[in-house]
């Protein structure tokens, strides 16, 4: 078994062949040509109300590879103050005919950052609309600077806003957009950042809602990538109760942990009342999203996008080195 450190993983991946990975995973996944067993989950201070940290297991096999993958992640939001990094995590290959371990990817969480802001970049490609869109990103950590980055690159974007709950790390934010060409502005609100955005990711790891249904006014595409967890939830269950549209990356998880099920379970919207974004990426003029209504798409992460994305890795890797 070869293990892989990040500074080898890094430079073999860019976001064009992630983001065309990530949706053949998504598409594959919705017509259920790969098997993703249902994720592990561990939560570090829920029970006493503090959530400190969280660790998921995902996992993936595809009969179309010859081998499968498990994934950990974690997630600790004290680690800054320690001088560590908020994510980390690692991404194991095995072979499909034997079991024997191929190779060890200690990405420390990067492949799940990439992957994660690929399927935000392909649900705000959904939108009908052609022309620039506004951006508001609601979060200031790793994946909120991620989602700005890869949805700007991969879709017209004329402006980004930043909403944080500290005002001093959305200003830095802002600051690192602007300084790479990406016109980024910062928003005392989450109302004001609805008021100049069209389409609005929310990235963070909230117990209640960020973004309450007073706060938005007219049409949004709103794409939701935090709660990936039981107990997390930043979308106010009134705004799917408004949404035109639901969009959900896997409809079981999304209703187990997601904000699909919270509105779900609070009567506002029916158990069948969402759409795979698989299908709507592979038949995008089918459905109409965007123009003046509210879209959401729930997006919980998925084992075949691990899968998808230490796949393409290890094909790179193959063909720059010796045998693995």
């Amino acid at each position: 078994m070869r293990v892989i450190a990040l500074d080898e993983i890094q430079p073999l991946l860019d976001k064009a062949p992630i983001i065309d990975a990530v949706r053949e995973s998504i598409i594959l996944h919705s017509r259920g040509e790969i098997e993703t067993p249902a994720p592990i989950q561990m939560l570090f201070g829920a029970e006493a109300q503090d959530l400190r940290g969280d660790c998921h297991v995902k996992s993936a096999l595809s009969a179309k590879l010859p081998y499968f993958c498990i994934k950990v992640a974690t997630g600790f939001y004290g680690n800054p103050a320690r001088g560590l990094e908020v994510n980390n995590g690692l991404l194991l290959l095995l072979s499909a005919e034997t079991g024997v371990p191929i190779a060890l990817l200690q990405d420390q969480g990067y492949l799940t950052s990439a992957r994660t802001a690929a399927a935000g970049a392909l649900a705000a490609s959904v939108v009908v609309d052609a022309t620039p869109q506004r951006l508001g990103v609601i979060g200031t950590g790793q994946q909120a600077d991620q989602q700005a980055r890869w949805i700007s690159a991969h879709v017209g974007i004329s402006q980004i806003t930043i909403f944080g709950r500290d005002a001093s790390k959305a200003a830095g934010l802002a600051e690192r957009l602007n300084d790479s060409g990406r016109p980024c502005l910062v928003a005392g609100s989450a109302a004001e950042l609805c008021a100049q955005s069209d389409i609005i990711v929310t990235t963070t790891p909230a117990s209640t809602p960020v973004l309450q249904s007073s706060d938005i006014e007219g049409g949004k595409h709103i794409i939701a990538v935090g709660a990936d967890s039981p107990g997390k939830n930043e979308l106010d269950p009134e705004i799917l109760a408004r949404a035109e549209t639901i969009i959900t990356d896997d409809h079981k998880q999304a209703l187990h942990h997601g904000e699909f099920g919270v509105a779900v379970r609070a009567g506002l919207v029916e158990e069948s009342g969402d759409l795979p974004l698989g299908r709507v990426l592979e038949d995008p003029a089918g459905f109409t999203v965007g123009g003046n209504t509210i879209s959401v798409v729930d997006l919980t992460g998925l084992g075949a996008q691990d899968l998808a994305v230490a796949s393409l890795l290890y094909e790179r890797l193959s063909k720059s080195h010796a045998p693995l």
